[in-house]
C-alpha cells in the first residue's frame, strides 16, 4: 500500500509509550492492608486482631477508608502502631497510618476528596517592622485587615502552586484566622509545607554602617554596656573561613531598609562551583532600577541583605548593579534554599503567621461515592470504543488503539508534572478522552469523501490525513491557547483545570496525528490493504439549507439568551454554591465514627442542602472532630423555625439520627468562600486575555468576522448553560455554581470552540473549491460536509456523560449535568449561531482567508 519508512516512527512512538507509561507505575493504590503488613517488622497476635476488626468496621460502613479502619481499630484496642513500623518520623499511630498511605499512594496525588490531607489553622498577627514616618504609618493603617488576610490568602494560594498543588483549600476562618487545606498525607511532606507557610518572606536590604569594624570592636570591649547607634540593630550570620570552620560574624545594620523584595519576579536556588547554595534574585523593571539607584548611592559600603529578620549575608557594593539581579549567599540546606525561593516568588505575607493547629483530614467523599465514578468512568471508556469498533470497523480499532494509548500518556503526563487529581478531574479526563476521538472522526470522514471520489485507500489516506491536519491544528491550537492563558493567569482549581486541558490536547493530537497514522501504514505494508470499510448510517443528507432557518434559530437563542439572564439575575446570590459564598463550620465531637454521607443525608432531609461533611483529627490524635460546613441561608431558615443556634440545630437532628455517636461540646466558626477578590479578579483577566487571544488567532487565520462569530458563540453557549442549570435549580431547589461547575463551563468553552473552528475551516476550504457559488450557499456546503463529523463527536461525548450521569454518583452530578447541557448548546450554536452570524456580516467573500 505505501512505502513510508516506519522503523524509526515505531521506535519513537515506543519511547514516548514506555517513558510515560514507567511514570504512572504504580498507578493505582496499593492495597491498604498488603502495604501495612509489608512494612511491619514484626506480627503478631495484636496485628491479626487489628486487621480483623478493621475489615469488620469497613464491612459495615462501605464508606469507610481503609487506614482509616485501621488507625480507628488500633486506637480502640490500645495497640501502638510504632512498635511495629519503623522510621525516624513515626511517633504515634497518625504517623504510622500517614507513612503507609504514602507507601500505598499511586504515582498520581489524589485530591482532598479521595485521599484526604492536611488541615493548617493559621492565625494572622498584624505586625510592622522597622521605623516608619507619620506618612507611613497612614498609609499602612488605612488597609484594613480583611484586605491584609486576602493579601496572605493570594500568598498562601501562590505558594502551595510552587509546590504543584494548584487544588489546596484555603478560605477565612473566623475574625482572624485562616484554614488552608492541601492533600498531602506523609509526615516529611508537612514538615516542609508547615516551614513554607510560616515564612513571612519579608526580603529587605539595609546598609551596614560605616564604621561597622568600630562598633563590632566597642561592643567585643563591653558587650553588657554598649548600646548600638540610633537607627541601627546588631545582627550576626554565620561564615566559613577558608578552612571551612564556622566563624560567627557581627554587623550593625540600619534597622530601616533601602529598598525591599516587593519587586522580585523570579528566585533560583543554585549551587556554586564550591558547593555552596544561593539564590539568584531578578528583579522587574520598576525593582531593577531601585536596585541600581541603591547600589549606585552606595559604592564601597557593606549591603545587608535580611529576610524574615534574619541576616544571611552582607557583600561590599563594588559598583552599580544594573543588570536587574542580585544574589543571596548563606549556609543554607537544599529544603532551605528551595522554601526561600518558593516564597521569594509568591510573595512577602504583609502579617505575621502563627499556626495555631495541625489536623489530618479524612476524604470528603466516601470510599462508595469514588468507586462509583472510577467505575462510570471505565464503562464509558468501553463504551465509546465498542461505538467506534462498531460505526468504523478496522478504522475504530485503530482509534481504540489510539485512545488506549492516550490514556496512558495522560495518565503519565499528569505523574510527570505532579497534577492532583480529584473526583470532578476524573470525570474530566474521562470527557477529555471522549472527546479526543473528534481528531479520529474528522480523518476518518475525510478518508469516507475521498474515498467516494473513487480515489485509492493509499490516496485517501494520504489526502485525508493533510486535510484533516489543518482542522485539527486549528480547533486544538485555539483551546491550547486558552488553556495557557488560564494556566499561566488563572489561580488554584482554575491554573489545575488548565494544566489538566494542556495535557489532554497535547497527548489527543500525538495518538490522532501521529500514531492513527503510524499504524496504518504498518498494516498496509503487512496486509497490503485495498479498501476500508465504513459505516454511513450517520451520514445526513448533504443539501439540506440550515441558513434558511438562521432567523427563527436566532430568535430562539435570543429569547433562551434573555429568559436565562433573567433567570440568573432571579436567584442571584442564591445561585451560587459554598465554594463562592462560605459558611459556618460546625465542629462537634463524637463517640462513634458515622459514615459522613449518612451524616450528609440526614443534614439534607432537614433542609440543609449541599453540606460539606469531613472528619478530622490532630496529629497526635488527641483531638477528632465532625465538621460541618453549612451555607448561611440554609442557617438562617432552620434557626428561624426552633430560635435554635446553628450548632444546637445541627447537633439535635444529628443525635436524633444517630444516638449512639453522642455529638456534644460543638463550636461553630464563620467560614469564608474558597473563591476570593484576587482569585476572582486573576480568573476573569485570564479569561479575557483568552478570548482577545482568540479574536486575535482567529481574524489571522480566517477574518475578523469570524473570530467575532466565535466569541458570540462562546457567550450564548456558556450564558444558555448557565441559565438552563439555573432553572433546573430553581425546579428542585440544588443546582448551585460551585468550582467542579466552573470547570464544566471552561470546558463548554473549549467543546464550542473546537466545533466552530471545524465548520469555519470548512468554510475556508470550500471558498477555493466551489466556484461561482455564493458565500451563503458555501457556508451551508460546509455545514452539510461536516455535519456527521458533528453529530458523530456530540454523539460519543453524550456517550461519556450520560454513562457518568448514571453511574457516576452525586458528587459529580452538577458537573456532569452542565456538561450534558453545554455540548447540545455548543452543537447546535456551531450550525445555527456561528455561521448565520459569519454569513450576515461578511462582506468580502474569500478576502484575508488563509
Amino acid at each position: 500500500m505505501n512505502k513510508k519508512p516506519v522503523l524509526l516512527r515505531i521506535i519513537f512512538t515506543l519511547i514516548v509509550i514506555a517513558v510515560f507509561g514507567l511514570s504512572i507505575y504504580p498507578l493505582y493504590q496499593r492495597d491498604i492492608y498488603d502495604t501495612f503488613k509489608s512494612l511491619l517488622s514484626k506480627e503478631d497476635a495484636k496485628i491479626n486482631e487489628l486487621v480483623a476488626s478493621a475489615k469488620a468496621k469497613q464491612d459495615k460502613d462501605k464508606s469507610l477508608y481503609p487506614s482509616k479502619a485501621l488507625q480507628t481499630s488500633a486506637d480502640e484496642l490500645g495497640i501502638n502502631l510504632p512498635e511495629y513500623i519503623k522510621g525516624k518520623d513515626i511517633m504515634n499511630n497518625s504517623d504510622a497510618i500517614s507513612y503507609v498511605k504514602k507507601k500505598a499512594a499511586g504515582s498520581i496525588r489524589l485530591g482532598l476528596d479521595l485521599n484526604g490531607g492536611v488541615e493548617f489553622i493559621l492565625k494572622l498577627v498584624e505586625e510592622k517592622r522597622g521605623d516608619f514616618t507619620a506618612e507611613e504609618k497612614k498609609g499602612q493603617e488605612e488597609k484594613s485587615f480583611d484586605q491584609y488576610r486576602d493579601e496572605a490568602i493570594e500568598i498562601l494560594r501562590k505558594r502551595m502552586e510552587t509546590q504543584k498543588i494548584y487544588e489546596s483549600e484555603i478560605s477565612p476562618f473566623g475574625s482572624s484566622y485562616i484554614s488552608l487545606k492541601a492533600p498531602i498525607v506523609a509526615k516529611d511532606e508537612k514538615i516542609k509545607l508547615e516551614k513554607l507557610i510560616k515564612m513571612s518572606a519579608s526580603l529587605e536590604f539595609r546598609l551596614v554602617s560605616k564604621n561597622n569594624d568600630k562598633l563590632v570592636a566597642e561592643f567585643k570591649a563591653d558587650p553588657k554596656e554598649f548600646v548600638p547607634p540610633v537607627g541601627f540593630e546588631k545582627m550576626t550570620v554565620t561564615d566559613h573561613d577558608r578552612k571551612g570552620n564556622p566563624v560567627i560574624r557581627t554587623y550593625f545594620v540600619k534597622v530601616k531598609p533601602e529598598m525591599t523584595g516587593d519587586n522580585i519576579v523570579d528566585a533560583r536556588p543554585q549551587t556554586d562551583q564550591f558547593g555552596q547554595r544561593k539564590i539568584l534574585l531578578r528583579f522587574n523593571r520598576a525593582g531593577g532600577q531601585e536596585f541600581a539607584n541603591v547600589t549606585r548611592a552606595n559604592i564601597d559600603r557593606q549591603l545587608a541583605i535580611v529576610l524574615d529578620g534574619k541576616l544571611y549575608c552582607a557583600p561590599v557594593i563594588r559598583q552599580a548593579i544594573t543588570d536587574g539581579s542580585a544574589e543571596i549567599s548563606g549556609d543554607f540546606t537544599r529544603e532551605e534554599v528551595e522554601n526561600i525561593s518558593d516564597a521569594l516568588v509568591s510573595g512577602s505575607i504583609p502579617v505575621k503567621i502563627d499556626i495555631e493547629a495541625v489536623f489530618d483530614t479524612d476524604p470528603t467523599l466516601g470510599k462508595e461515592n469514588v468507586d462509583n465514578g472510577i467505575t462510570a468512568g471505565i464503562i464509558a471508556l468501553v463504551v465509546v470504543m465498542l461505538f467506534m469498533l462498531v460505526y468504523y470497523f478496522r478504522a475504530g480499532l485503530i482509534a481504540d488503539i489510539a485512545l488506549a494509548v492516550n490514556i496512558i500518556l495522560v495518565l503519565g503526563a499528569m505523574a510527570t508534572f505532579s497534577a492532583t487529581l480529584t473526583l470532578p478531574g476524573i470525570a474530566g479526563i474521562i470527557l477529555t478522552i471522549g472527546m479526543s476521538v473528534d481528531a479520529n472522526v474528522l480523518i476518518f470522514e475525510r478518508i469516507r469523501e475521498e474515498l467516494s471520489k473513487g480515489k485509492s485507500l493509499s490516496n485517501s489516506i494520504d489526502l485525508g490525513y493533510g486535510r484533516a491536519f489543518t482542522t485539527i491544528l486549528d480547533a486544538n491550537l485555539t483551546t491550547l491557547i486558552t488553556a495557557l492563558i488560564l494556566m499561566y493567569l488563572g489561580t488554584g482549581p482554575i491554573k489545575g483545570f488548565a494544566v489538566t486541558l494542556s495535557i489532554g490536547i497535547a497527548t489527543s493530537m500525538f495518538t490522532a496525528l501521529f500514531l492513527t497514522r503510524l499504524v496504518f501504514d504498518i498494516l498496509g505494508r503487512v496486509f497490503d490493504l485495498k479498501g476500508m470499510k465504513l459505516a454511513s448510517w450517520l451520514c445526513p443528507k448533504k443539501d439540506f439549507d440550515f441558513l434558511g432557518l438562521s432567523k427563527a434559530a436566532l430568535t430562539f437563542s435570543g429569547i433562551l439568551i434573555v429568559i436565562s439572564l433573567i433567570v440568573i439575575g432571579i436567584r442571584g446570590q442564591n445561585l451560587l454554591g459554598i465554594d463562592f459564598t462560605g459558611g459556618t463550620q460546625i465542629s462537634l465531637n463524637y463517640s462513634k465514627l458515622v459514615a459522613a454521607a449518612d451524616i450528609a443525608s440526614v443534614l439534607e432531609n432537614a433542609g440543609f442542602k449541599d453540606s460539606k461533611v469531613n472528619y478530622k483529627k490532630s496529629m497526635d490524635n488527641s483531638d477528632r472532630k465532625l465538621t460541618i460546613l453549612i451555607r448561611d441561608k440554609d442557617i438562617n431558615t432552620i434557626t428561624q423555625q426552633n430560635n435554635n443556634s446553628p450548632k444546637e440545630a445541627v447537633t439535635e437532628i444529628l443525635n436524633k439520627a444517630f444516638p449512639d455517636a453522642k455529638y456534644k461540646d460543638g463550636s461553630e466558626t464563620t467560614v469564608g468562600g474558597l473563591i476570593g477578590q484576587q482569585f476572582t479578579k486573576s480568573a476573569l483577566l485570564a479569561i479575557f486575555l483568552a478570548l482577545v487571544s482568540i479574536i486575535i488567532y482567529i481574524s489571522f487565520r480566517f477574518e475578523f468576522t469570524f473570530a467575532i462569530a466565535s466569541i458570540v458563540a462562546l457567550a450564548h453557549d456558556v450564558t444558555i448553560a448557565t441559565g438552563i442549570f439555573a432553572v433546573i435549580g430553581m425546579i428542585n431547589g440544588g443546582c448551585e455554581i460551585t468550582l467542579s461547575v466552573i470547570a464544566a463551563l471552561l470546558t463548554i468553552i473549549g467543546y464550542s470552540l473546537n466545533d466552530t473552528i471545524v465548520v469555519f475551516d470548512r468554510i475556508r476550504e470550500d471558498i477555493g473549491l466551489e466556484k461561482g457559488k455564493s458565500f451563503k450557499e458555501i457556508i451551508n456546503i460546509s455545514i452539510n460536509q461536516t455535519l456527521s463529523r458533528t453529530l458523530l463527536t456530540s454523539i460519543t461525548t453524550m456517550l461519556v456523560l450520560i454513562v457518568l450521569m448514571i453511574s457516576g454518583g452525586v458528587a459529580i452530578g452538577d458537573f456532569v449535568l452542565v456538561m450534558l447541557i453545554g455540548v447540545v448548546v455548543g452543537t447546535y450554536s456551531s450550525i445555527f449561531v456561528a455561521s448565520p452570524i459569519v454569513s450576515v456580516w461578511h462582506k468580502r467573500i474569500g478576502k484575508n482567508i488563509h
